[in-house]
């Protein structure tokens, strides 16, 4: 594909489409592909051979001649089928690729996923961010359950290819040990530095004629006061609800960046490094210090009680509800998060602990899940497959899957870039573009090179501005763990110790921040974990982590 074909073809469909109200027609012919190559036939599922020459295009629109259709498992946080998504309604219609969706919330895929693998129904790709974890990706492709991906990339995923080309230090980050490809990544280079901000609602400190606070004691009074004195003001002492988290989020919404208070900082992974060493933070008396303080806070009806249990929309609407009833925060940013309550809310600093430390955890966010695309062995023709998700990283077509479509979200310049169009009274950026395609959920690559043409709307200029504001206290990015690929026989084993211990673990850090009785507990605690193998579990990942270290150096 010629470079902008499919730019434009999307955007030329998008103005019929809104003209005419109705589904676009494919295009039947383009410009020839600038990337041919003689690479080798695709390998995998039940035909290794590519489709029927008088069907299959190996390059151009539309993919196949006669609409051939694919089915692919897929995961969304935003309760909506990608069947009824304008991108891929048009999307089929280039390409003559029609797709049966299955899809899956977020909360319930893991269970559905680990059953389509048990009973060998599989489907023909998985598409979506962090559909398939690292381990997962390594483990069924050892098993050859998931099939190489180098030479079908090669042959039929010119855009793709530009990615690499154009940032060489991806292609190391997604190839496991034995030198394959076995999944495609979702990425951008638009996304911060730090993943999780900290806000406090500033009209409610106001109210009260309270500070901003900078240790963990006068957090501690600040939430005290949110909950004894009406904060919001609306005549209701007992609808506030002083600091809300939510510890299933792996990213943005848990506690883990207010451990850096006690000394040390935590992740959901509870891994961390320090001086070339791995460092498991959950047996470590930094986390055992932080669980006792966020208890007390917890017992005291300062944590928001649901914080364990709630999920994305439900912390989210507390945080948005009208009668502003939140008092601080964990998320992206406040126009995130926050929505029409943003001005709300100011950026806390981290809080001074014990020894006065201040630290916050950066994140090298740019490849935001490795595993966001793979072939299973089930697919006749991977080949149609690979040119279908090619499409999606062409970078105008990258930047309307995570920012918006053009036309709903997003217009072109006189100059040639990118700009957000107006959102509709009562709507919020993120919410009007899951409405018309897959955004966080989908796949894609935005680069500098298209991101640089974008005029940053409230939300990623607040981003960028948050990124400034907690660079002074953010650790060096050797002591943060890495995304690191494992070899088949770590991946083996970690399966096994992975989650019995992430389990227990887990268990016991909601019982003791709900209940309390880490000091009673911990000893045991820590026997247990000794006899779950928790040494080498450790182990394994010192020795991914020593490769990585090595393989990025070289």
């Amino acid at each position: 594909m010629k470079k902008g074909f499919l730019a434009l073809t999307l955007s030329a469909l998008l103005v019929a489409s809104v003209a005419s109200g109705c589904v676009p027609q494919a295009t039947s012919s383009a410009p020839s592909s600038s990337a041919a190559s003689s690479a080798p036939a695709a390998q995998g599922g039940s035909s290794s051979a590519p489709a029927e020459e008088s069907n299959f295009n190996e390059s151009d629109l539309p993919i196949v001649n006669d609409p051939v259709t694919v089915t692919i498992a897929a995961i969304t946080g935003k309760n909506k089928d990608f069947k009824e998504l304008e991108y891929f309604i048009r999307l089929e219609e280039m390409t003559n690729v029609n797709v049966n969706w299955n899809m899956s919330s977020s909360e319930g895929w893991d269970e559905k996923k680990s059953l389509l693998f048990a009973s060998g129904d599989l489907p023909d790709a998985f598409y979506g961010q962090g559909i398939l974890s690292d381990i997962e990706v390594v483990k069924y492709a050892s098993q050859e359950v998931l099939i190489p991906l180098s030479e079908l990339m090669e042959k039929y995923c010119p855009n793709f290819m530009h990615v690499l080309d154009y940032e060489p230090k991806f292609r190391p980050q997604i190839t496991v040990p034995d030198g394959e490809i076995y999944s495609l990544p979702s990425l951008t280079q638009l996304n911060p530095t730090t993943h999780s901000k900290f806000f406090l609602n500033k009209v409610w400190l106001d109210n009260l004629g309270l500070e901003v606070p900078e240790t963990i004691e006068e957090f501690q009074a600040v939430l005290q006061a949110f909950k004894d004195n009406d904060a919001n003001g609306n005549g209701d002492p007992n609808d506030e609800i002083p600091f809300t988290f939510r510890a299933k989020d792996q990213r943005q919404q848990n506690l883990s960046p207010l451990f850096g208070s006690f000394g040390q900082l935590d992740d959901y992974t509870h891994f961390i490094v320090k001086d070339g060493k791995v460092v498991y933070t959950a047996v470590t008396e930094p986390y055992k210090e932080a669980i006792k303080y966020f208890h007390e806070l917890y017992s005291k009806g300062l944590l928001d009680q649901e914080g364990f249990t709630h999920d994305s929309n439900v912390y989210v609407s507390k945080i948005q509800d009208p009668s502003k009833i939140c008092g601080g925060f964990l998320g992206w940013s406040r126009s995130a998060t926050g929505g029409p309550n943003k001005e709300d809310y100011v950026a806390v600093a981290p809080l001074k602990g014990p020894a006065g430390v201040q630290i916050w955890k950066p994140v090298d966010s740019q490849i935001t899940s490795k595993g966001a695309f793979a072939i299973t062995k089930s697919a006749e023709h991977p080949e149609i497959l690979m040119r279908w998700i090619d499409v999606s990283y062409d970078q105008e077509f990258s930047l309307e899957v995570n920012q918006g479509l053009l036309g709903r979200n997003l217009e072109k310049t006189p100059e040639g870039g990118y700009r957000y169009l107006p959102v509709p009274e009562g709507k919020l950026t993120a919410e009007q573009i899951h409405d018309y395609g897959p955004g966080n959920n989908g796949v894609y690559a935005v680069l500098n090179e298209i991101g640089d043409k974008l005029e940053l709307n409230a939300n990623l200029q607040e981003r960028k501005e948050l990124d400034a504001f907690y660079a002074p206290y953010n650790v060096p990015f050797d002591e943060v763990f890495p995304n690191v690929l494992f070899d088949v026989t770590e991946a083996d084993r970690l399966s096994i110790l992975k989650t019995d211990i992430d389990s227990y673990v887990e268990k016991n850090y909601a019982g003791w921040i709900s209940n309390g009785g880490i000091d009673e507990d911990w000893d045991g605690y820590l026997k247990q974990l000794e006899n779950m193998k928790l040494d080498e579990y450790i182990q394994l990942h010192q020795q991914a982590y020593d490769r990585y270290v090595a393989a990025t150096k070289g």
